[in-house]
This record gives C-alpha cells, sequence and structure tokens, in this order.
C-alpha cells in the first residue's frame, strides 16, 4: 500500500486500479469525475457531521471499493450521533441527486443516489449497518444489537448474492456478485 508523508492517508494498489479502470470505461461519457463528485459529497457529509460532534479525521483509506474515514472524537459518540454521523453521507448523497434530477442532469442524479442509496444498506461496514446497530443498541443490549445487525446483514447480502449469482449466469455480468461477496466478507470482518 503507498502512505503519504500525511499522517493517516493511504492509498491501495486496487484504488488506483479502480480509477484506471474507471477511466478507461468511462470515456467520453464522464461517469468517472461525476462519480468521484458523488463519493467527495458522500465523505464530506460525514466529516462535516463528525466534526460538530467534535471530531477531527484520523484515517482516510482509498481502497478499490471506496473511502473509509475513521474519526477521533474527545469523547465518545452516543448511539443517536454516531447515527447521525453514519447518515450524513447518504443524506448529501440523496439530497445532491435530488437537486441533480430537479436540474435534469441525469448521470450525476443516478450515481448520487447510487452512492446514497448503496450506503444505507443495513450491512456493516456500510452507513446503513452502523446506524442500525446504533439505534438497536441504543434500546436494547450490546450483544442483541449485534445479533439483530448481522441477522439483518446476512438476509441482505444473501438476496445480493443470489441476484448476483443470477445476473452473472443470464447476462455474464459479475458486478453484482463481486459487490455482494465482498460485503459478505466485510460483514464476516465486521463481527
Amino acid at each position: 500500500m503507498w502512505t503519504t508523508e500525511r499522517p493517516g492517508l493511504e492509498v491501495t494498489p486496487g484504488f488506483l486500479l479502480l480509477m484506471g479502470a474507471l477511466f478507461w470505461l468511462a470515456e467520453g461519457v464522464g461517469l468517472l469525475p461525476w462519480g468521484a463528485l458523488a463519493c467527495l459529497l458522500h465523505e464530506l457529509g460525514h466529516v462535516t457531521a463528525a466534526r460538530l460532534c467534535g471530531g477531527r479525521v484520523e484515517r482516510l483509506v482509498l481502497s478499490a471499493v471506496g473511502a473509509e474515514l475513521t474519526f477521533d472524537y474527545l469523547r465518545p459518540l452516543s448511539y443517536s450521533r454516531d447515527s447521525m454521523v453514519a447518515l450524513a453521507g447518504p443524506a448529501v448523497n440523496l439530497a445532491a441527486g435530488a437537486f441533480a434530477l430537479a436540474m435534469r442532469w441525469y448521470l450525476p442524479a443516478a450515481l448520487s443516489l447510487g452512492v446514497g442509496a448503496f450506503n444505507l444498506l443495513p450491512v456493516r461496514p456500510l452507513d446503513g449497518g452502523r446506524a442500525l446497530y446504533d439505534m438497536a443498541a441504543g434500546s436494547l443490549d450490546p450483544d442483541w444489537a449485534e445479533r439483530i445487525t448481522t441477522a439483518a446483514a446476512g438476509c441482505v447480502v444473501g438476496v445480493l448474492v443470489g441476484m448476483g449469482a443470477v445476473a452473472a449466469a443470464k447476462f455474464a455480468n459479475v458486478t453484482l456478485l463481486l459487490t455482494a461477496l465482498w460485503l459478505l466478507a466485510r460483514t464476516f470482518r465486521a463481527n
């Protein structure tokens, strides 16, 4: 992995490979700049919410599956504040997507709405999984919250793996299957 002189920034080879592939695939379409903008807005939503809660960015990892931010807070966050930070990224994407749709900018709207919706899936480490855990842990025992989050993630990932397998077999498109398998691996890693 490549790191910079700045502490907390890490760029993986997978990220560089993904950027190269997207640049090649998006030739003439403009996919890469709009996708990068949607992801940047998403992460800025998290950063803004974290700063409002007294946090600062401790680490940023850019990988083949996106950006992963780690924050350092002056004091631990409550479950509701952690949910606010988790949901700020998708909220910014959904607002930006709605704005782009109103302006009839269909490609930026689709990318922003897609990034926001994907991150709302109730699978950790995605934002929806964090928010689901926080909501459950705020009213139940944290062990039960973990069980609920894992069960929800298992159901969602199971459906995605099945849909991905069908898409791979019927349309020779493995994108959904690979994404679902990545989510499956991250679900086990998060627990």
